[in-house]
């Protein structure tokens, strides 16, 4: 884990007697190995019963402490932080852990004297610490200076004080400076949470009208955004307690909670998952009516990307149950995960989510959409075009119907349909004229049936310059246009950018090398071949056509 002290494990095993046995070291080694997997229950287990290296072994104690906090064991992390030896107390998420625990127990000044002294090396951390004293501050200060503390507050990031001044005013009822953040935040559409955050605040007063249209702009803005379809759901349904429950404006450690989550986010980002799950971890210890933070855990889980780290099915279940959107989004993501996990039960979920399809009244676009993926994935090309098309029949505005024609016309190209394949291809342009993997799927189609070879040469040009030369399989394909029209020494200029970028296709491989023995390099093309068969991706019809050319050459 990331945050643990980097002490030697070999340390464990310097000593003699009944302490170091056996027993005690395997369980100490079975404790790390579940929080290597993200088994913080398991941990907790092994942990618990060698309880006897508190005392003495001071990486046994961190490994526990932080098991405990990861699997929401705050109380209990607390008590051993307590009985940690002062030296080992000045690290600053052991600190973190003892004043988000005196938070919740309401004891605002005891925190605050912890995080004003808190030591703190890293910079996220530092501002997570600096906003914690801010609520910490205006919690504790006179009325007057609430608002003199929030304007003179610095921060390194402009939107995350944007969030907390809406929090923080919403929070001390000033109503003329919540109205005035809260029309910044609606102008962000990329700040939806908080979009939200305000719907709660309009729902309180009966805004019904206006709450709803937040939510389709924002659905509109980001239709794969969980919380706000779910919030919509509700908002129709009539169901307020969903919002009103979720988050009280008037409660610190909901504040202060809310604020771990942004973090937790951050941190998320910056692919420091452990980090991420520790803040969300004391988030929801904080403020736990606010079940939907879990699925910020779920993600985490699947960023391992270990299958030993899969979300379990007790967190499943319980996303799960925060409603119609939710459970449509853990079943399909199992769903998914069923194509390389034959223990899943393929045909059970597709059932489930074909019976939810079918009572579902809302957002049924994008859960059509979600089966046509799932089936093109797994190269059942007429069974995703069913799906597509049912899409396409209830599709909302134009501008989703680049995506179901990109959709069909992949499909269609699989099934040996090129004109429909071309009419859709066509019309997804026309719909969306600067979105490059269209153009680059066209025009490498029909370079490999051989036909309009200038017209997809200008047209991947346009692809390469769109990508800005980022994308290894889109420079291919232009490399690709060079060697069809006989511009071998143009092709392998291109074509080497497209295999230094994307080591890991053998197609592209295979071209670079097809490139190379038009310019007679032959040595070198051998060797770029002889490279494309050891790769794991190659599939097995290329093998045979690369073997050949080991052989036989062009």
């Amino acid at each position: 884990m990331i945050f643990l002290p980097n002490v030697s494990e070999s340390s464990l095993f310097q000593s003699k007697g009944d302490l170091f046995s056996s027993t005690y070291i395997s369980g100490y080694l079975k404790g790390s190995l579940a929080i290597n997997h993200s088994k913080y229950s398991e941990a907790n287990f092994f942990f618990s019963k060698i309880k006897d290296l508190e005392k003495n072994h001071d990486p046994y104690s961190f490994q526990y402490i932080f098991s405990l906090a990861l699997d929401g064991k705050i109380n209990e992390s607390n008590k051993l932080i307590v009985n940690l030896k002062d030296i080992n107390k000045d690290n600053y998420l052991l600190q973190l852990i003892q004043g988000i625990y005196q938070i919740k127990n309401r004891n605002y000044q005891s925190a605050q004297n912890i995080f004003i002294n808190a030591n703190i090396e890293n910079p996220l951390l530092g501002e997570l610490n600096n906003y914690i004293n801010l609520w910490l501050n205006i919690y504790l200060s006179e009325i007057q200076n609430k608002v003199t503390q929030v304007e003179n507050f610095k921060s390194s990031f402009d939107n995350i004080k944007l969030i907390q001044s809406l929090l923080i005013y919403d929070f001390i009822n000033n109503k003329e400076l919540y109205d005035q953040t809260s029309k910044k935040i609606l102008q962000q559409q990329s700040l939806g949470r908080y979009h939200f955050f305000h719907s709660i605040h309009l729902i309180k007063e009966k805004q019904f009208q206006e709450v709803e249209k937040i939510l389709i702009k924002q659905i509109e803005h980001n239709p794969n955004d969980l919380l706000i379809k779910q919030s919509y759901v509700e908002l129709k349904e009539e169901n307020f307690s969903f919002f009103s429950k979720t988050y009280e404006s008037k409660n610190i450690n909901h504040g202060v909670s809310e604020l771990l989550y942004l973090f937790a986010n951050l941190m998320q980002q910056q692919q420091q998952l452990d980090f991420s799950k520790l803040l969300n971890s004391l988030s929801y210890y904080l403020n736990p009516n606010f079940t939907t933070n879990k699925l910020l855990n779920y993600e985490n889980a699947i960023l391992h990307d270990d299958n030993n780290n899969f979300p379990d099915k007790k967190l499943q279940d319980n996303i799960a149950s925060l409603g119609s959107e939710y459970q449509w989004y853990i079943n399909f993501s199992n769903l998914l995960k069923s194509t390389s996990d034959k223990k899943i039960n393929t045909e059970y979920l597709l059932g489930l989510l074909e019976k939810k399809l079918s009572n579902s009244k809302y957002f049924n676009y994008s859960k059509l959409i979600d089966l046509g993926n799932y089936y093109r994935s797994i190269k059942n090309y007429k069974r995703a075009l069913s799906y597509y098309s049912q899409a396409e029949a209830i599709a909302i505005s134009e501008n989703k119907n680049w995506k179901i024609h990109y959709y069909k016309g992949i499909c269609n190209e699989r099934l040996g349909n090129f004109d429909l394949a071309d009419q859709d291809f066509l019309l997804a342009l026309k719909y969306s004229p600067q979105e490059y993997v269209v153009i680059n799927y066209l025009a490498f189609s029909w370079l490999e049936r051989g036909v309009n070879l200038e017209k997809s040469k200008l047209m991947l040009e346009k692809a390469v310059r769109l990508s800005k030369w980022e994308l290894g399989y889109i420079i291919d394909s232009l490399g690709w246009a060079h060697y069809l029209l006989n511009n071998y020494q143009e092709a392998e200029k291109i074509l080497q950018i497209a295999y230094e970028k994307t080591t890991a296709e053998a197609e592209v491989y295979d071209h670079y090398a097809d490139a190379l023995w038009k310019n007679n390099k032959k040595i070198q093309a051998r060797y770029i071949w002889q490279k494309a068969t050891n790769l794991s991706t190659i599939d097995e019809e290329r093998l045979k056509k690369i073997n050949k050319k080991l052989i036989h050459g062009l």
